[in-house]
């Protein structure tokens, strides 16, 4: 073989201060003056002290630490903040329990926040502490419900499973996945994609095998979040939405994907487009702690997500303006911060201006909030032409002008097919942008199995790079930078990359070429097929290696010592 070489005191007292105090969100105290003080209500407290994570994914950045460094870095500050700076008021939220101002509260850490559900005359007192920023409304999220109405799956005679024919679907093919998998070898292996949903169908054949519990493979309280309170161990989905939305991301069936990334693990909770819960937790704050540690050991990685797609969102009806709604930002921040990509569908209330919902009209910098728009690559080629529905920018926050355009790209969102509950597939009727931002969603983890420890904004910095312009040129309120392409996005993500590349051949029968043989480089558990002439050729990570080659019909053979250099 030749190889070439590249390269958180019973009754403590609350101490106000007029210079010091907490401010009520202007929404929230229009709440408590309309109502009476025997009705509770539930809100948000946020601590003035919130942990330094700018400051530290800066100095993680410059390091060039690792995604694992990351990880535990930021979530023990987070922890270590919370715990230190909490235990005050929780002690006195205990006597106001004993009390009855407050019915109840749930802790947080991801943010330094504590949900409440107390009267309003506790809300002003709890306000008026001098270790309180802000006190906002609490929440619960909308689901980005499908465009239209969906007709019935279609199973076969047995009833079981629906006829499943159309090969790899063709919004997949039109954002060039299936280049990725087959010309550069990646599919997402080894990674991670979380689902913030209805859930999902864990049994569907799609997507069975590949959650991350499957056959205890993992503790189940790792792989699946029931907030629903029906103390389930094992996903479901009594919507549907999620499992569409999550076969778009990583859906395997047969010999055929579904799903940008078939190769990649799944987790999920089932936390949105749900009315259960009480009035002093956040299920979506929940789910995101839980996917920002789902194992609860900061020191460990692999059970944390690399993508967590989001369609859900809030748009009208709060009695306030919803625009830019900034309630989730410091949860978010803290999920980005510990190396979670966040992907958020824009929304379905197009195609007027200014109509993205929150969080994803976010726009403190231009990639966040990274927010996906819905094209038809389904009936039409290239240039797909703009959904009807796909909500349109520029944000409404009060930002510069240059960081308002929005969406950040555009995705497939017209007749999408993927998985569906009961085990069967649907396109007809599922449009939305909902379906769009899985697609997005699913590329983020090809692009972190290329490049294990490529960061958050270069993600999806790459991701804008990348985009095929479509509309006014440049970036623009329809389309924003363009459609995805996952395969000059990976090829972009494969910086301190370098190529392998050699020939197999029979030493026993004058050097004949092996065809078929395989060839690993170990270490980076990297394999790749030698065609007729004996050749292969691949990509991989810049280090030093042990590359072996395999064939049924020959001895397996090892090389030590092989050094691949980047960009060579």
């Amino acid at each position: 073989m030749n190889f070439a070489r590249w390269c958180v005191v019973a009754g403590i007292l609350l101490v106000a201060s007029s210079a010091q105090a907490g401010t009520i969100h202007p929404a929230l105290q229009d709440q408590m003056d309309r109502t009476s003080e025997q009705i509770p209500i539930s809100a948000i407290v946020y601590l003035e002290e919130q942990a330094p994570i700018q400051q530290l994914s800066a100095e993680l950045d410059a390091r060039g630490a690792t995604l694992r460094e990351r990880h535990r870095v930021v979530i023990e500050a987070l922890q270590k903040t919370a715990t230190r700076t909490q235990e005050p008021l929780l002690r006195y939220l205990d006597e106001a329990l004993v009390r009855g101002s407050v019915q109840g509260y749930t802790s947080y850490w991801i943010a330094n926040m504590i949900v409440i559900q107390a009267t309003k005359s506790e809300i002003a007192r709890i306000a008026a502490s001098i270790d309180v920023d802000l006190i906002e409304p609490s929440f619960r999220g909308s689901l980005i419900e499908p465009v239209g109405s969906r007709p019935p799956v279609e199973y076969d005679e047995d009833g079981l499973t629906a006829t499943r024919g159309i090969g790899i679907p063709p919004g997949i093919r039109a954002v060039r996945a299936p280049e990725v998998w087959y010309q550069l070898g990646f599919t997402g292996a080894g990674r991670l994609i979380g689902g913030l949903d209805t859930g999902v169908d864990g049994n569907h054949p799609a997507l069975r095998t590949r959650w991350r519990g499957y056959m205890g493979a993992n503790p189940w309280q790792e792989c699946w979040l029931d907030v629903l309170g029906t103390a389930t161990q094992f996903p479901n989905d009594g919507h549907g939405h999620g499992t569409h939305t999550m076969g778009t991301m990583t859906g395997l069936a047969s010999d055929d994907s579904i799903g940008v990334a078939p190769g990649a693990l799944w987790i999920a909770c089932n936390a949105i487009n749900q009315g259960v819960g009480s009035g002093f937790d956040s299920d979506i704050t929940t789910a995101f702690q839980w996917f920002a540690d789902p194992d609860g050991n900061p020191n460990t990685s692999d059970d944390v997500p690399d993508v967590v797609q989001n369609s859900w969102g809030v748009y009208e009806g709060l009695g306030y303006p919803a625009n830019c709604d900034s309630r989730w930002w410091t949860v978010l921040d803290g999920c980005a911060a510990a190396g979670i990509v966040l992907s958020w569908s824009a929304g379905n209330e197009g195609p007027g201006a200014q109509t993205l919902r929150s969080p994803a009209d976010r726009a403190t910098t231009t990639l966040e909030a990274f927010s996906v728009g819905a094209v038809n690559a389904t009936s039409y080629g290239w240039p797909y032409p703009i959904a009807s529905f796909s909500s349109r920018g520029p944000s409404g926050c009060n930002v510069p002008e240059i960081q308002k355009t929005k969406p950040e790209v555009v995705a497939p969102g017209v007749s999408v097919y993927s998985s569906v509950p009961g085990g069967g597939y649907q396109q007809s009727g599922w449009d939305g942008t909902s379906m769009a931002g899985p697609h997005a969603a699913g590329i983020v983890a090809l692009m972190r199995q290329a490049n294990p420890n490529i960061g958050v904004d270069d993600i999806k910095q790459i991701l804008l790079d990348t985009a095929r312009d479509e509309g006014t040129a440049g970036e623009d309120n329809t389309y924003g930078w363009g459609f995805v392409d996952a395969y000059a996005a990976v090829q972009n993500a494969m910086v301190g990359f370098g190529t392998i590349s050699g020939k197999v051949s029979n030493a026993s029968w004058l050097g004949t070429p092996i065809e078929g043989a395989t060839v690993t480089v170990v270490e980076a558990d990297r394999s790749f097929a030698t065609n007729s002439t004996g050749q292969y050729t691949g990509d991989v990570a810049a280090g030093l290696y042990t590359v072996t080659a395999s064939h049924p019909s020959f001895s397996p053979q090892t090389v030590n010592g092989v050094v691949i250099e980047a960009g060579m």
